[in-house]
Order: C-alpha cells, then structure tokens, then sequence
C-alpha cells in the first residue's frame, strides 16, 4: 500500500514579513562585526598552526586515492567508459549541461567563448572523450596528483589538479552518487584554499632542507597559514551533521528503532547478524545508541562555542585579547557607509570602498599612534554594548522563528497530551526558550569562570570541547563502517576531523602515540591507593590516566662530528623526529660522514643503512617503510630519503 502524499505546508500568510525579518537579522549580524571588527578579524584573518590541517590533507588525499581505486577496480568501465553503461552520446545528453547545446561532435564550439559558458554548468572532458584508454588515463593521473597532494609534494597545484580530475569522473556519470561522494567533492575545494603543505609535505621538508643547509642558526618553524579556510571547512562540517540530526524525523528516530532498522536493510548491512541485532533492541542498546547519535549531530554546533572559549582564555593568558578599538569601528563604520554610497554607481565607482580601507589603513599605520586595545574606555563600553544589543536582536528574531515553526511544522499526536495539543502554549514556550536558553547558558559559563574554575575547565574542554564531540564521531563512524556498508561517507568525514586540531592538540598527539604511559607514581601520575576496593575503582579512570600522563621513551643518541656540514646533515634529522626520540652527541675525534646512531641502551651502535633502518621505527614520517623493513635496501632508502650518508 502506498503511503499518503504530505500536504504541503502553506506558509503565505507570513512569508512577506519573515522575509524581512531574515534581512534584520542579516543587518544584526552585519551591524554587530562593524562594532567589533576586532573579532572579525581574528575569526577570519588570524593565523594558525598548519600541522593539523596537513594531517587533514594527508588523510582526505588517501581518502581520494582509495575511493577512485575501488571504483576502478570494481567497476570502472562500466560506470566511466562508453564500454559500460553510458554511451558518450547517451552521457553528454542526460548529464552534459551546457555542453549538450554549446558544442557538437561535428563542428565543435561555435565561438571560442562558449567554453567559459560550459565552465559554468556541469562539464567533464568524458562527455566528449570516454573511451576505455582515455577514461584510465584520466585515472591514472588523478592517482598521480592524489598522490602527491597526500605526500605535499606540489602541493597546492597537486590539489587543484586532483579537484579538477575528480570532478572529471563525478560529473560524467552520478547514478552511483551518495552523500559521501558530494562530501569529497566539497572538502576537496575547499582544501584548494588551504596552505596545508606547511606542514608533513615534501614542500615542507625541501623549504626546511634548504634552510638548515643554507647556514639557519635554529631549526625553522613551520609557516602559519591563513585560517578562514580552515573555518570554512569546520562550518561545513558542522553544517553536515547539525542538517543530519535535524532532518532525523519520524516515529523511528523518536522511539529511537531507526538504528535497529538500518542494520536489517539488505543493501545497508555488511554482517546478517539479524538475531543479534533483535537482541540489541529489546535491550535498548540500539536505542540508547541512536537517540544518543540524533542528539550529537543535532547538536554539534556546541562545539564552536568550546572553541569560542578555548580561543578567548588562550589570549588573555599571553596578553594579546583584544578588547574594543575605537579607531577600528570607525573604519568599519566608514566603510560600510562608502558602500552604502555607491551601491547604485557605475560598476567601477564600487571599487572605491576598498580604496578608502586601503588609505584609511596606510594612514593608522604610517602616522597614528598604536590604538588603545583595552577596551576599557566609555567609547570602548559603549561599543561593546551596542554589539550585545545586536546579538540580543539577532537571538530575539530566532524566537520568532520558533514561534513560526511551531506554528506551521508542529503536528501533535491525536493522543497527545492536553499541553501537547495547545499550539499557544508551545509557541510561547519556544519563542521563551529560544531566548532563555543562550542566556541561561551565558550565565552559568560565567559564574563558572568566575567562582568556579575547574568546573568551567571541564565544561569548556569536554562537554563544550571537541575531544568529547570528535571522540564520539569516531566511534560513530567506526560503528558505521563494521556495521553497515554506506559508500565513503566514514571515511571522509573523519579524513577532515584533523582540521581541528590546534598545535597543542597535535603534540599531545604525537606524545600519546610515540611516548609510553607514565607508571603509578611517575610524572605526575597518582599513586595506586592501598585499598582493594579503590584499587578497583581506578581500573575505571586508569585508560584516562595512561592518556593524560606520558613518559618520554630512552632516546637514541646521533653521534656527529665536529665538521659543520657533518652538523648541518644530521640536523635535518630533527625535521623527523616527532616524538624527541633522537639527542645528539658530539665526537670531536669522529670524520665520517656516514650516519652513526646508539641504542638507548648505550651499548649498541648501527651506523649506515643499518642506522637508517632503525629510523624507519622511530620517525612517523617512515613508518610507510615498515612493511620493506625486512628486506635488504630499506635502511638505504631511508637515509637517502633523510639525506643521510651511509
């Protein structure tokens, strides 16, 4: 039987005045960053650490690399080439976009500019080309640059390359199309815009090579990248799994069975562990599971604000938060004014806003004096209150929203209770709560700040934090991908997750996997209490423990002469060593030039290819070299990868 159409829901009665209501807000939103360009500027121009967004490059180019592989591999002629599904003709016709009127096999293009109309549209080179040798042609080298944007060699045209190459094979042909496919194509153009090669590249490397070699006196570190790209990739992940759990509707998700359903759907499952799986639900573990899973996507969001405060109490620790600046909001004030002025010139007369920042900036910095970044000035009050006014607004028109939602999208059960069944109340009650809530929130984190520290330390880091919301997309997805076959969705979004990561992030890190776990009693780490009911009790917190608290690992000692090309050479080894594995000794008396390293244990020494085959273990930039350990050659090509002599 099949199930009745929905009835559209008519919302005319109050389109026109939520309209205008979205373009205050908007006017809010826009109003409060003039007050305080300061935030503006550093939410979108600050500079960051590129280690984390590099980790992300190295896992979303491997995510590429494998994605393509299995569709090669599996069925690639016959989703990509005219041998398979899709003639050339047939492709170009259902899919071709502007193409199918813009060019003809016969004659090609009329005029020479068509070509930038079809770059408008849905385009690919398949759609005029797509024979078998051709088509793994266009494989092999979307191989080739995915490749050498995941090892950061070349790497921001490697990654346009890759995009402009994957977008080639997606367009032709979508009916294998699933969320996981839309998610690469976004994060790939995205990541044309990210300096990740800063960072675990052969850029990187070759850029520090040069400069130890050259005569640096200090180890170079790592170029900081523009953030509003990185931002751009949080927000879309953000977006993706808040518009999830919203979308997340129906008897299912709410009695928390849709889990339970997934898993006995015969294109979902990877394991027909039906039984199991029955047992699952009758014990609520499916469903604890997946009203827990609506919920974190629902509210992912919440992680921005642990950011928000991790960012805030990070600068005013160095000193360098900025309050209110006058002189800054009256730039931003001029120049949204300019704008306003000229919004219906001529198309050059636009241009003239930018020109008056630009002279605006070149006269504070040339010949004002450094402005007052306190913000404790009545100019600097007032400009703070009138920016929480605009937040105020912006909150108080969500209420509205929520009203109006209520309204028209809230359909009660028939046996509902009575307070259910009132849509005045609910409306009041959701106009309130959006008001309520973020106030309420605002001021429980301040009492916290205030008078409570560590339990706003607990509450920034883990319950508005991303180890806590991270962590549980993991698993999450870890969960997915043993249970359920759902395309390369998992994989991508946990590709990205190291966009997160902070510089502290990554050191803590690369300290849990290449540093061991500190004993009972050791580094800070408590002493195992003499009861035998608390020793128990800290089997529970002990994996806690074992993350929190590392030990360095025994380092191996470089044994260099005193030469200082010698120097120079083994220097570069620190570009390597993540996990401060390698200390370095000076043997006035030693003249080769070949690499000497000595066991932790002090008695054991490898020099050579042998030296560089122990390097493989102690530096995760070889740990690709692993699997060649055991055959001969694999310590010289390590050392010829270091820059070693042997």
């Amino acid at each position: 039987m099949l199930l009745a159409k929905q009835p559209e829901v008519d919302v005319s009665a109050h389109i026109e005045a939520t309209t205008q209501y979205m373009w205050i807000a908007l006017a809010l939103l826009i109003a409060f960053f003039l007050l305080r360009p300061e935030l503006w500027r550093r939410l979108w121009f600050q500079r960051i650490d590129p280690r984390g967004p590099a980790l992300a490059r190295i896992f979303l180019g491997a995510t590429l690399v494998w994605t393509f592989l299995d569709l090669l591999v599996l069925q690639g002629e016959w989703l990509f080439t005219d041998q398979g599904l899709l003639l050339t003709d047939m492709a170009r016709k259902n899919y071709g976009g502007k193409l199918r009127t813009l060019w003809d096999p016969e004659h090609g293009f009329e005029h020479w500019w068509d070509v930038f109309f079809v770059l408008t549209d849905r385009w690919s080179v398949l759609f005029i080309r797509s024979d078998p040798p051709f088509v793994y042609s266009m494989f092999g080298l979307l191989f080739l640059f995915g490749t050498m944007m995941t090892i950061g060699l070349f790497t921001r045209v490697s990654t346009i390359l890759s995009w402009l190459l994957m977008l080639q094979l997606y367009n032709y042909n979508p009916i294998y199309y699933t969320g996981g496919d839309t998610v690469v194509r976004v994060m790939m153009f995205l990541g044309m815009f990210i300096d990740w090669g800063q960072a675990y590249s052969v850029d990187a490397w070759r850029k520090r090579r040069r400069a130890i070699l050259g005569g640096a006196e200090q180890l170079p570190a790592p170029k900081r990248i523009a953030v509003w790209p990185v931002r751009l990739m949080m927000i879309q992940l953000a977006c993706i799994y808040s518009a999830t759990g919203l979308l997340k509707s129906g008897k299912t998700w709410a009695n928390g069975t849709a889990l339970y359903y997934a898993l006995n759907l015969d294109h979902f499952y990877r394991i027909p562990a039906f039984t199991l799986y029955a047992w699952a639900d009758k014990l609520y573990v499916t469903r604890v599971m997946t009203v827990t899973v609506h919920w974190w996507e629902s509210l992912f969001p919440l992680v921005f604000l642990g950011e928000l405060l991790r960012g805030v109490d990070k600068d005013q620790a160095a000193g360098t938060w900025v309050g209110p600046v006058p002189r800054w909001t009256f730039y931003a004030l001029g120049l949204a004014a300019s704008v306003l002025v000229v919004w219906t010139a001529p198309t050059l007369v636009r241009t003239a806003p930018l020109f008056l920042l630009a002279a605006m900036i070149y006269v504070d910095r040339r010949w004002l004096k450094e402005p007052d970044k306190s913000g404790t000035d009545m100019v600097s009050w007032t400009i703070r209150g009138l920016s929480w006014l605009c937040l105020i607004g912006f909150v108080a028109i969500g209420a509205v929203f929520a009203d109006l939602g209520v309204l028209y999208y809230f359909n009660p059960p028939k046996n509902a209770p009575a307070f259910l069944q009132n849509k005045d109340l609910l409306r009041n009650a959701a106009s309130v709560a959006t008001i309520a809530v973020p106030l309420f929130l605002a001021a429980v984190i301040l009492i916290l700040r205030t008078w409570m520290p560590r339990a706003y330390r607990f509450t920034r880091d883990w319950l508005f934090g991303k180890r806590l919301w991270l962590t549980m997309g993991f698993l999450m997805h870890i969960g997915i991908d043993l249970t359920m076959n759902v395309g390369t969705f998992v994989q991508v979004m946990m590709a990205v997750y190291p966009i997160w990561l902070g510089g502290e992030d990554v050191d803590a890190m690369w300290r849990y996997i290449l540093w061991r776990a500190a004993k009972p009693g050791e580094a800070g780490r408590p002493e195992l209490p003499k009861g035998k009911l608390r020793r128990v009790a800290r089997w529970f917190v002990a994996p806690f423990e074992r993350a929190k608290y590392r030990v360095r690992r025994p380092a191996w000692v470089c044994v260099h002469g005193p030469a200082e090309p010698q120097i120079r050479r083994v220097a570069l080894l620190r570009c390597w060593d993540l996990g401060d594995r390698l200390r370095f000794e000076l043997d006035p008396d030693r003249s080769s030039d070949a690499l000497l390293l000595r066991a932790p244990d002090g008695k054991t020494s490898f020099a050579g290819a042998r030296a560089g085959r122990e390097l493989i273990s102690l530096f995760p930039g070889l740990w690709w070299l692993w699997p060649l350990g055991m055959f001969p050659g694999a310590g010289r090509v390590a050392t010829m990868i270091l820059r070693q002599r042997v």
